[in-house]
């Protein structure tokens, strides 16, 4: 077994959440037993995850959204069967958003650039005065089709693509989950990135993508935002000696 308190630490260490202004309430959300028969991890904090995570003796679990954005609410009879089965199990809950967006080294984004085959890299998406993305070129332009071929590869088919770009890319941006925002959108056109590589379509985006003449691909909030979350199952394994898995849930969006 491991110990909670340990693998909490570890993960403060790792994905530093005091250096970025959330919503999320990054961190232990809720405290289960202090022996650790396992890891679980998932993109959601949800009750199939929580089931799954009973089932399999996992006692830890780590998402990427959790249950606190900076807003008080009501415990419903939904909210309240969640936190029976957490606290009737002696499951602890660790949540970490933004940072696992922007680590250098296992995050989100980093992650997505490095499988593309992005060289050159450097912070790019910034939320609140953050980069929390990356942006990088390919060695040699290649074209629009062969970068969707990419894509699909890494996240399954269901790619949507806005094509007001260039058909042949050397630059590209990556920002994990609904990050097509108006100050995000205005960063790619500033760089002249050939394509900015997101995970979530947002309809109010559409006419800002187009005016702005880029290329903009959506690959699933879900597909994008699992990424970093595979990697840390595999340290988390290695490093506390202790069963680890990521479960999958996929939404579809």
């Amino acid at each position: 077994m491991a110990n909670r308190n340990k693998i909490t630490d570890y993960l403060l260490r790792t994905f530093h959440p005091e250096n970025f202004h959330d919503s999320s309430l990054n961190g232990l959300q809720v405290t289960g037993d202090d022996d650790v028969t396992g890891i679980c991890l998932g993109v959601d904090a949800c009750q199939d995850l929580f089931d799954a995570a009973v089932e399999k003796k996992l006692n830890y679990i780590v998402v990427h959204h959790g249950f606190f954005w900076g807003t008080p609410f009501a415990v419903s009879p939904m909210w309240a069967k969640r936190y029976r089965t957490l606290l009737n199990n002696g499951l602890s809950l660790f949540a970490v958003h933004l940072p696992m967006d922007a680590n250098p080294e296992i995050g989100h984004n980093i992650l997505i650039a490095k499988h593309l085959g992005l060289d050159h890299l450097a912070p790019f998406g910034h939320y609140k005065g953050t980069p929390i993305g990356f942006h990088g070129r390919f060695t040699t332009p290649i074209p629009m089709d062969t970068v969707k071929a990419l894509l699909a590869k890494q996240f399954g088919e269901g790619i949507h693509h806005l094509p007001f770009g260039k058909d042949t890319i050397s630059t590209v941006g990556v920002v994990s989950g609904a990050a097509a925002t108006p100050d995000i959108l205005d960063e790619a056109a500033r760089l002249n990135l050939d394509l900015f590589v997101t995970g979530e379509t947002d309809h109010t985006a559409f006419h800002a993508i187009k005016e702005l003449g880029l290329n903009v691909a959506f690959c699933g909030h879900y597909e994008t935002e699992k990424t970093s979350l595979l990697t840390l199952k595999e340290l988390l394994q290695e490093k506390f000696n202790v069963p680890a898995e990521f479960i999958t849930l996929p939404t579809g969006l």
